[in-house]
């Protein structure tokens, strides 16, 4: 029998990493304003059950437009989350970081 490829190997994902796949594909469509210079990412926290929001920014943004997008990214996360009925236990957490 032949051994299977590394891009073959089974392999079952939590429902955590699964939600963080489907958020992370679809974060394109959140509503960010063309030449806001911010980006961000859904991460699956070590407890499995806690998502982290990492968002990288220029400094340069005001923290009420941040403020705006972090709300905006985890009412979408959220809204996927129950989709799934998993919202009851997923909680989220937003690390900042600059990117300068």
């Amino acid at each position: 029998m032949s051994e299977k490829a590394p891009g073959f190997e089974d392999y079952t994902p939590s429902r955590l990493e699964w939600l963080v796949v489907m958020l992370n594909s679809l974060v394109q469509y959140l509503n960010t304003s063309p030449g806001e210079r911010i980006e961000f990412a859904y991460i699956p926290g070590a407890d499995g059950k806690t998502i982290i929001l990492r968002i990288k920014h220029h400094s340069d943004l005001s923290p009420e437009v941040l403020k705006t997008i972090a709300d905006g990214a985890k009412t979408f996360a959220m809204s996927i989350a129950q989709n799934y009925k998993w919202d009851s236990w997923i909680e989220i957490k937003t690390q900042w970081d600059s990117i300068e």
